[in-house]
């Protein structure tokens, strides 16, 4: 309210009315003076990214005061990379994802190394950041900021460029969240976010020919629209039979993913029926063949990252390759000329996902044989199973019309001996992969083909140091094979943990553990895995029962997930006693393993005793042979009558 008068207090005499009127106005100019002569100036934090320092510093680009803003970037990039907890898994309480995300996207549009650098953190921080429904507000700018900038900008130039890769990279990053929130029913609230982006896809799908020549780089276009319209709900999988999760009535997920994540909630949790579950995923061979190649990339990706710990699985993973082959199909016809079954062959989206997967599997394995079996395949199959296929069978299969396989191949082996250049006993591996790749290009004629390796460098680049500690010590969080300059391999992690927490839903028949041999340890698990399974919530037990048929097994599972809330008491009291159980058995192995050590101290004390009484035979021995030549008791070099004159 604005003021007409101010108050005079008549404190030392009386004052007349028009000495009070005077002094009013005096007092009311004098104020208005004051307010007009005083300027209020906002102070704006010096490390905040806004739209005009990216503009002042693309101004500044090639003059005399480019070195200062290059200097306040690095800052803001250190910053940003901070937030964004590339040094912890984006797990500390000082990370923020959103904002640094928001920060590192603004900094990707400067020009020169600061943009490599701010898009290859970002790339990175979406790699291996847990999934977390608040996120989903900064995906959304995440993807219509990615397509706006394809559509408008990178798409119209003549040749790829490297910051278009990590862009069309940041988008598959971004739109595997969305579809993985969308799978779990956490985007029904998002329906303006929904149709903002369909209004991208369409801009997107017009840019799809001109990255023909790149399957990888047409692989992360393919799946932003294939994903891109199951959650903007513009085309429905309709023939897709599945398992729904409860409670979400958007997506269902197809028998293919559902099986591969039992496969992987099986070799996690060491669980006895992981071949009835492998016997199952085997039978539905022909749904890989489907329209919905998603749902089956997805399930690849799982199965492989359950691979990296069993090669038991990964033997299942080549087989399902093996048997997609057209001429495995035509040997297994009947011998009365009936033709097989029409299955056909995998969509290339699969293949160039299952090369991917095989070359992560030796990248990033713990296990040495199942890195050479992932990349040479397995010379001796278990019994009953078909041939399987590693990286070089996949190389030297492909036809010559199947380019895009060839493609797909020889980056896999690319990525792998670029990824083990910094694995010393890993040489072997490297070198193998090295002699197939120099052998396939130079004897490869298609051109695309060829530059395969070199589209491969734009995704690659790493900044360096990114998991060093403040100290300069490595940091004990990232798997095998960090700081290879290779990323990509913590989002199929962070993948089967979600779709696990999202889909298998806790039931009253229980996938009971594996007997473990009592001679043996609890088996070590990796610095990753514990890590991971702190951070995530832990993941119900699914309904598996064992020895039934596949619709038995999926009408069961379907049942059980009904049942949920009226078994929870009786799946506390079974997992209570289950850990009951574990801790007596756990105890039982301390036992033995003492008692095992024991027994080892008393051969070795019993050795030792041997040994004392061989030696003193044997000097007794030397004796006696001494008496008898020399006719002298005394020593070897021992003077006689010294020790007597002594005495």
């Amino acid at each position: 309210m604005p003021i007409s008068s101010v108050p005079v207090v008549r404190r030392l005499a009386i004052i007349s009315q028009t000495h009070k009127a005077d002094l009013q106005k005096r007092l009311l100019s004098e104020r208005e003076k004051i307010r007009t002569t005083k300027h209020f100036t906002t102070v704006r934090n010096p490390f905040e990214i806004t739209e005009q320092f990216i503009t002042k510093y693309n101004l500044s680009y090639g003059s005399d005061e480019q070195e200062k803003y290059v200097e306040q970037a690095k800052q803001l990039l250190i910053r940003s990379q901070r937030r964004a907890g590339l040094k912890c898994m984006g797990e500390e309480e000082y990370v923020e994802l959103p904002l640094a995300w928001t920060e590192l996207l603004l900094l990707g549009v400067c020009l020169g190394k600061i943009q490599n650098d701010s898009l290859d953190s970002l790339l990175m921080s979406l790699d291996h950041a847990p999934v977390q429904a608040q996120h989903i507000p900064s995906l959304f700018y995440l993807a219509e900021s990615v397509l706006y900038w394809v559509c408008s900008d990178t798409a119209q130039k003549p040749s790829i460029y490297t910051c278009e890769v990590k862009m069309l990279k940041l988008g598959y990053l971004v739109f595997l969240r969305l579809f993985l929130f969308h799978i779990s029913g956490n985007l029904t609230q998002y329906q303006r976010s929904k149709s903002h982006l369909h209004s991208f896809l369409k801009a997107l799908s017009q840019c799809q020919p001109s990255y023909e020549p790149y399957p990888n780089i047409l692989f992360y276009v393919d799946f932003m629209l294939h994903t891109g319209e199951i959650i903007c709900a513009i085309g429905q999988t309709e023939n897709d039979a599945g398992l729904a999760r409860p409670g979400s009535q958007e997506y269902t997920v197809n028998q293919v993913l559902w099986h591969c994540l039992l496969s992987w909630y099986c070799v996690q949790n060491n669980v006895s029926q992981l071949s009835q579950v492998t016997r199952h995923l085997v039978q539905l061979t022909d749904k890989l063949h489907s329209d919905n190649w998603v749902d089956c990339a997805l399930g690849l990706m799982v199965l492989g990252e359950a691979a990296k710990s069993s090669k038991y699985c990964l033997q299942i993973l080549m087989r399902l390759y093996f048997k997609s082959q057209p001429d495995v199909a035509q040997q297994s016809a009947s011998p009365e000329g009936r033709s097989p079954s029409p299955q056909g062959n995998w969509p290339w989206q699969l293949k160039h996902i299952y090369t991917t997967v095989l070359a992560d599997i030796c990248l990033h394995s713990t296990n040495a044989e199942v890195q050479k079996t992932a990349l040479t395949g397995d010379p001796s199959p278990r019994p009953g199973c078909c041939g399987t296929d590693g990286l070089l069978a996949v190389l030297i299969s492909a036809g010559i019309d199947d380019w895009r396989l060839r493609y797909s191949a020889v980056q896999a082996l690319a990525c792998i001996w670029r990824g083990l250049s910094r694995a010393p006993l890993q040489e072997g591996l490297r070198n193998s992969a090295w002699v197939a790749l120099q052998g396939q290009l130079t004897r490869e004629t298609d051109p695309r083909v060829r530059d395969a390796p070199r589209v491969l460098e734009a995704e690659m680049n790493l900044p360096e140091n990114v998991f060093l500690s403040e100290g300069g010590r490595a940091q004990a969080a990232p798997p095998a094979g960090v700081g290879s300059g290779v990323y990509g391999h913590m989002i199929s992690w962070r993948l089967a943990c979600a779709l696990s927490h999202a889909c298998l839903t806790p039931s009253a028949l229980q996938l009971q553990p594996c007997p473990r041999p009592q001679s043996k340890p609890a088996p070590f698990t990796s610095t990753r895995h514990r890590q991971e399974a702190s951070s995530q919530p832990a993941t119900p037990k699914p309904t598996a029962p064992p020895g039934v048929t596949h619709q038995t097994y999926t009408s069961t599972s379907r049942e059980s997930r009904q049942d949920s809330r009226q078994s929870k008491k009786q799946i506390d009291f079974n997992m209570r006693t289950s850990d009951d159980l574990m801790k007596v058995v756990e105890d039982q192995w301390q036992k033995e393993l003492h008692m095992k050590m024991a027994e080892e101290e008393e051969l070795e004390k019993e050795e030792e005793e041997k040994k004392r009484e061989e030696e003193k035979e044997r000097f007794k021995e030397m004796m006696r042979r001494r008496m008898e030549k020399v006719k002298k008791e005394t020593r070897p070099y021992e003077l006689p009558g010294v020790y007597q004159s002594e005495m």
